[in-house]
């Protein structure tokens, strides 16, 4: 992976020190190499910091041109069908000078301008300027696995693989968006395409933004269609062509020039692509695993029977309170968002570990959304009659949240968020709490504009589609790249190739769960291959001890994060008191609420 940022300013005069300072505030992203290009009228800027994967030689620095330096890009992430797109432009007579996957981007585009972005295969965020008609072209890859901020300017645009970059230039407004905040306390993140800042945003997941004299334009260039189950329930599960479409996906990501391991937690998901590997004829499999002392929070034992089912080269490192607290600092500074994703911190200090042996790591992330893997899809099933009728339209979405069953959003939101609504009036200054509810007609409007949107199908699906739409993109995916980055380690997810995550999709209810069962196609595909201790165990989820440890080491330091700086107008100091007061860490619901408010407040430190 790699950072990349840059200005255009119609007005001219940008500053050649300020683009190096934005783009130098990425080193972590980039450490191998540098680039800066800014055109001869001191109106566009791009900047580049290098992790180089493939082709290692000093051809692959960015930015890079075409052939007359036309067209400029800066790239972070990786194009898997590179190859054949390189054949391709070769045959219509471009001349390559490297083997990297960014250069075919300037030819492709001078053949197809945007219609480049769907023949695209890959996880990416890039912006291409295009020198003879003055444009800029920004995208972002299907499911939102790199980044891509931008603030528009009365003179143009300013854009950065991190919003560190962006707060680089003093120009910047570091306002709350406390609508964003409002969200982050239900969610613990942001939902795109808003930023935590006002006047920042976020280029949504599968959209292209353009820009040039005239204005800007965004719009999808890819979305997420719902299809139609292929076959129905009862019928053989296509274990066959699960199998198929995840070896190419895993064939797809071994492309490197580095060193590939894999993160295994001992899940269905992260073992599968293990198995895949090795059936793939992959050697000296490098795998690596974080646990706890606390067995009722590890899962290493699991993943050491993986790895030594596949002779996989495998690496447990153990997270204590200690080394947790001494990285709740770093770790809310690198996100620049606050987010309230605990596994962040266990999966940082994996990041940083495996970064020693490898540069490039397979994970798991995608596959509980694409094969239905969270146990909150299980309401789906208990209550498939109502909320197919939901799903339907056959019941509208307001009438839907009137009536108990519904999962969106009340008990979606139950279990998947942290404050309700009610306990957010508890908890925010009288003021601020009147100012956000009088301004918002809905409490969860980007899901409500997710719930509604796309073809109507069964009520599983909608709900792997709000999943992949929303807590994906905003949460897992941002936690895995802010992660990975700052170890300079490059994380790749088979379970989101797009076929996959189709096939996935269109699999009927019952191929996705029975009983107590989740994913059970994926868990059918692989039962001859993985351990039957692996496979149909409860699902465990990634997370710390917090109720056992904020009772011990993380205690003080939490009482004290929380409450001897506490923003003025914002919350009421009564209501936290109580929150760490009463009762204290006494479950996994409250300790999640003291975490949220615990990283929010680490997060204003760093950054404000």
């Amino acid at each position: 992976m790699c950072g990349i940022c840059g200005i255009v300013d119609h007005e001219g005069g940008l500053s050649g020190p300020l683009v190096q300072e934005m783009r130098d505030r990425l080193v972590h992203r980039g450490p191998d190499d540098a680039g800066i290009y800014l055109s001869a009228d001191r109106r566009v800027a791009l900047g580049h910091r290098r992790l180089s994967i493939i082709d290692l030689s000093p051809a692959g620095r960015q930015p890079l041109a075409n052939e007359d330096g036309s067209v400029q890009v800066v790239f972070n992430g990786e194009i898997y069908n590179y190859r054949q797109l390189r054949q391709e432009l070769e045959r219509q007579g471009h001349v390559f000078r490297s083997h990297t996957d960014t250069e075919v981007l300037v030819h492709l585009y001078e053949e197809m301008g945007d219609d480049l972005l769907p023949r695209l295969e890959g996880q990416f965020a890039l912006a291409l300027w295009d020198e003879p008609r003055r444009r800029l072209l920004l995208a972002r890859d299907h499911f939102g696995k790199k980044p891509l901020y931008y603030r528009l300017t009365p003179s143009g645009i300013a854009f950065a693989s991190e919003l560190k970059a962006l707060l680089v230039d003093s120009r910047c407004p570091r306002r709350i968006d406390r609508e964003a905040f409002f969200d982050y306390l239900t969610f613990q993140y942001v939902p795109e395409p808003r930023t935590i800042f006002e006047g920042i945003a976020k280029l949504p997941a599968g959209h292209a933004l353009s820009l040039d004299v005239n204005g800007h334009h965004l719009a999808p260039y890819w979305s997420l269609s719902i299809p139609e189950s292929r076959q129905e329930a009862g019928e053989r599960v296509p274990t066959e062509a699960l199998r198929r479409l995840l070896e190419q996906s895993v064939r797809s990501r071994l492309v490197a020039d580095v060193p590939v391991g894999v993160f295994l937690s001992g899940g269905v998901d992260s073992s599968a692509i293990v198995a895949t590997m090795a059936s793939l004829g992959v050697g000296d499999i490098r795998t690596f695993s974080v646990g706890f002392a606390d067995k009722d929070y590890d899962e290493t034992d699991f993943a050491a029977e993986v790895a030594e089912r596949f002779g996989t080269r495998h690496e447990r490192i153990e997270l204590a309170p200690s080394s947790a607290i001494e990285l709740i600092p770093t770790i809310a500074a690198q996100f620049d968002e606050p987010l309230a994703d605990q596994a962040a911190v266990p999966t940082y200090l994996m990041c940083r570990e495996a970064r020693r042996q490898v540069k490039v790591c397979l994970s798991g992330e995608g596959g509980d959304e694409t094969f239905g893997g969270y146990p909150r899809y299980m309401l789906a099933t208990e209550h498939a009659g109502y909320l197919d009728s939901v799903a339907r339209g056959e019941k509208g979405f307001r009438q839907a949240l009137s009536e108990p069953l519904a999962p969106l959003p009340d008990s979606y939101v139950a279990r998947l968020g942290s404050f309700t609504h009610e306990e957010k009036r508890e908890l925010l200054d009288e003021s601020l709490w009147g100012a956000l509810h009088r301004r918002r007609k809905s409490p969860y409007p980007h899901l409500e504009a997710r719930f509604e949107e796309g073809a109507r199908r069964d009520y599983l699906q909608r709900l792997q589609y709000v999943d992949l739409k929303t807590y994906l993109p905003d949460n897992l995916l941002v936690k895995v790249d802010r992660a990975s980055m700052l170890a300079s380690l490059e994380v790749r997810a088979p379970m989101l190739d797009p076929q996959l995550v189709r096939f996935g999709l269109a699999l009927p209810r019952a191929a996705k769960i029975s009983g107590e069962i989740t994913k059970l196609a994926l868990k059918m595909a692989f039962r001859d291959v993985l351990p039957a201790r692996v496979l149909w165990r409860p699902k465990m989820g990634f997370s710390m001890p917090l109720e056992k440890w904020f009772h011990g080491d993380l205690e003080n330091y939490t009482r004290q994060s929380l409450l001897d700086d506490l923003e003025p107008g914002v919350f009421r100091r009564q209501a936290v008191e109580s929150l760490v007061a009463r009762g204290w860490a006494s479950s996994p619901a409250r300790a999640l609420k003291v975490w949220t408010l615990l990283m929010y407040q680490e997060w204003r430190r760093a950054i404000l």
